[in-house]
């Protein structure tokens, strides 16, 4: 059984008896009614040692920052701000002195988007891993969601793609403030967080939203750090660049940002009617995407 199967049979049996509950699983964040004009955002996420991170590839400074990071992610993909987090950190005994670091990269992060520290849980672990619960809030307005695209509607995305692990991973910056502007311009018609890779993320969405999509490799961004054996591969399925990926009704691509303060933005595709997930090279030709570079349990 993969993680999108066991998602699944979760969502199936996890049914929200609250009328608060706009939105459960199934997106960024789940979403709750908050007052007149708001919504709550809430998400988790977790980095775990040898799993998401190698001790000998970062510092626990950098652990702690991403671990905040990938958190505020989520928030910015369904147009929110973040507020407030709890932090659960478990560690083996002999590295327990190295909390202080871990914190810094924590508070580092959460100074740059206002955020504060509310609680949390430390444990003894025979794996250090970071647990962080985040909370956001959006207007009602301006709420983006992964399960509303439509066919015929464009996909792009911010930044460039591919490389994380020559260490983008540890020092991208959630885009956030990217959202505010993309959503202040056109509301996109659906968005998401690129975590697990171009491939896979536009693959959720389009799931999500009951349709397809084609992407065009040429039209890809991708970054410099990028394998050079095969940079299209890396821009699809290296995952962990932390861009968003959003879709436009056609009528208003015009109104879409070419970039926010230097920050590309790129038209990369479309979403299609038919349920299928295709590459389109330059000589017109045209292969279906393969899955997700990486699964947890499989």
């Amino acid at each position: 059984m993969d993680e999108r199967q066991i998602i699944k049979w979760l969502k199936s049996r996890c049914r929200c008896k609250n009328r608060q509950v706009k939105l459960g699983i199934g997106d960024d964040t789940a979403v709750i009614d908050y007052n007149r004009n708001s919504y709550l955002l809430l998400t988790t996420d977790v980095v775990v040692e040898n799993v998401h991170f190698k001790m000998q590839e970062a510092t626990f400074r950098q652990i702690g920052r991403k671990a905040l990071a990938v958190n505020i992610s989520d928030i910015a993909a369904m147009g929110g701000n973040p507020l407030w987090a709890l932090v659960s950190l478990g560690m083996e005994k002999k590295k327990a002195d190295n909390y202080r670091e871990i914190y810094t990269g924590i508070l580092e992060i959460a100074e740059m988007f206002n955020i504060d520290i509310v609680g949390g849980n430390l444990s003894r672990s025979e794996t250090l891993f970071v647990d962080i619960f985040l909370i956001g809030i959006v207007e009602k307005k301006k709420l983006i969601l992964r399960n509303t695209a439509r066919p015929g509607d464009i996909i792009f995305v911010t930044g460039t793609l591919g490389g994380a692990q020559k260490g983008k991973q540890f020092r991208f910056i959630p885009r956030v403030r990217e959202a505010k502007e993309i959503i202040k311009s056109i509301k996109p018609s659906a968005m998401i967080d690129l975590s697990d890779g171009l491939a896979s993320d536009a693959r959720k969405l389009a799931e999500a939203s009951g349709c397809g999509f084609e992407i065009e490799t040429s039209k890809i961004p991708v970054s410099r750090d990028a394998s050079e054996k095969n940079r299209i591969s890396s821009a699809l399925y290296d995952g962990e660049d932390y861009e968003l990926l959003f879709t436009v009704s056609p009528e208003f691509v015009s109104l879409v940002p070419a970039d926010i303060k230097g920050l590309p933005v790129t038209n990369i595709g479309r979403i299609t009617r038919q349920k299928t997930f295709l590459l389109k090279y330059p000589d017109g030709k045209k292969a279906k995407i393969r899955g997700e570079k990486f699964k947890h349990f499989s």
